[in-house]
């Protein structure tokens, strides 16, 4: 379905352009800085600097989408990594371009790094910070640490764990989701449990450490505070995967302080930083033996697990902003985005139904907007409309096939026909109610909400009247 107005693929991306023009000018960034110093003039251009226009190839056309023949998408569905997480802002997108201007030992910039995301974040006295590629590989590496320590025979097996000292995880059987993959990954091995009692029955010489999965804490018997006292009783580390977990943005500093021994967060979510990108707030002495484990270190687990000096310059810029930024007024700017679509809707009887919103849910944190449709007057539901938005061309809103979990492989021992496997943390937050339809708007740029809205008028345009 092609929107029938002037709206189409080359005005869409000069929008998405128009957003990015600081860029090209030396402009004083508007984001706050954690430093009052001002800027030197620049220098002249050198690597990576100017940005300059392309003429030829790929990108040419200043459609690069078109260009590949995929489909660009306006996201209403979330900060999901199967659709790019989320969009840098400006500020964030020319500490990209900075970073690339010179080359530096990756290893002191992640020192550096550390040190100022521990200051922004206040951190307690011992930790640091460490940026990684992704929460995921923060989970691969900060385990892999624990185990191999500063040992350098170790580091080269892992994973091969054979002779190591303490290799077992303890989990909750309520906090087993996807990404305890990553765990496993290096070798170690899961221990199930239930209660408190069980937990601590558990706890034996070979025991590394408890895993505390944020998102399903309330799901588990035992508390973050808890799990935090049972190990530390016990002389075993604690990890807390909270990648998805900020907003609000205290978070990033109250869950180090509850005395997690290493805490990650996502860095391509809403903190909108490359998606590429995670942080691992933890020890000082952990986040080095973190650091032993990955790139640019050769012969390690986490080798894979690289970060360009661009992609830190950039993580830290977008953490600062996100840190700085007043969610009040950006809470306001979720429920103006929301009232264009309301505004453009009610003639048709549509009508907005309570915002609902939950600031102290687990994770993903953010209002999300529903509509009902009267089916007195409109013969068309709301899953319908959600598969028309997802439809749309040359630009599609939002992803009827956006899954959480991306791809899955074949199963031989599930029956033909029979669905495929795909356990993932969270539910859809879909409604049951067939005549309403929903979504969030907190990935939208600007604009972007009155072009749902003109889809929408298109839609219920052409919808049959009851």
């Amino acid at each position: 379905m092609n929107l029938k107005s002037a709206w189409n693929r080359r005005s869409f991306l000069s929008t998405l352009g128009a957003a990015a023009g600081s860029l090209f000018a030396p402009a004083k960034l508007n984001a706050e800085g954690m430093s009052s110093r001002k800027a030197k003039s620049a220098a002249p251009s050198v690597d990576g600097n100017p940005i300059v226009p392309i003429t030829t190839g790929l990108g040419s056309t200043g459609d690069i989408y078109a260009e590949l023949g995929v489909t660009p998408l306006i996201n209403i569905n979330g900060t999901v990594t199967v659709i790019g997480g989320s969009v840098m802002k400006p500020e964030v997108m020319e500490l990209m371009r900075q970073g690339n201007q010179h080359f530096v030992l990756i290893n002191e910039l992640e020192v550096a790094a550390g040190k100022f995301i521990a200051k922004l974040c206040k951190s307690p006295s011992g930790y640091t910070g460490l940026v990684t590629g992704g929460a995921a590989a923060a989970m691969v590496v900060g385990y892999a640490g624990m185990m191999t320590e500063d040992l350098e025979p170790r580091i080269i097996a892992c994973p091969d764990v054979t002779g190591f000292p303490r290799t077992e995880v303890i989990i909750q059987k309520s906090h087993r989701y996807p990404f305890d993959h990553q765990i496993r990954q290096t070798g170690a091995k899961l221990v199930e449990v239930e209660t408190r009692e069980e937990m601590i029955a558990a706890i034996n010489p070979k025991t590394l450490a408890i895993h505390f999965t944020n998102i399903l804490s309330d799901r588990g018997k035992v508390s973050g505070p808890e799990t935090v006292e049972i190990a530390k009783a016990h002389n075993i580390y604690t990890f807390n995967d909270a990648s998805a977990d900020v907003p609000p943005k205290e978070r990033l500093w109250e869950y180090p302080a509850v005395g997690f021994d290493m805490v990650t967060f996502s860095g391509g979510k809403d903190i909108c930083g490359p998606q590429a990108s995670g942080i691992l707030i933890g020890k000082e002495e952990l986040i080095r033996w973190s650091m032993l484990n990955m790139s640019p270190q050769e012969d390690r687990i986490g080798r894979p697990c690289k970060v360009g000096k661009e992609t830190i310059f950039a993580l830290l810029k977008a953490l600062e902003i996100f840190v700085n930024q007043d969610y009040d007024a950006i809470l306001r700017m979720y429920d103006a985005r929301a009232q264009v679509i309301t505004d453009a809707v009610k003639r048709f009887g549509v009508t907005a139904l309570p915002r609902q919103f939950n600031p102290q849910a687990l994770g993903n944190v953010t209002p999300r907007y529903s509509w009902q449709i009267d089916p007195a007057k409109l013969k068309i539901t709301g899953p319908e409309v959600m598969q028309k938005l997802a439809d749309t061309r040359p630009v599609g809103i939002g992803s009827m096939g956006a899954g959480s979990s991306g791809m899955r492989g074949r199963d031989p021992a599930a029956p033909p026909g029979g669905p495929a496997a795909s356990a993932r943390r969270g539910g859809s937050g879909r409604s049951n109610d067939p005549n309403s339809f929903g979504f969030a708007v907190w990935q939208l740029k600007d604009g972007e909400d009155k072009i749902i809205a003109d889809r929408l008028v298109e839609i219920f345009s052409e919808a049959p009247k009851a």
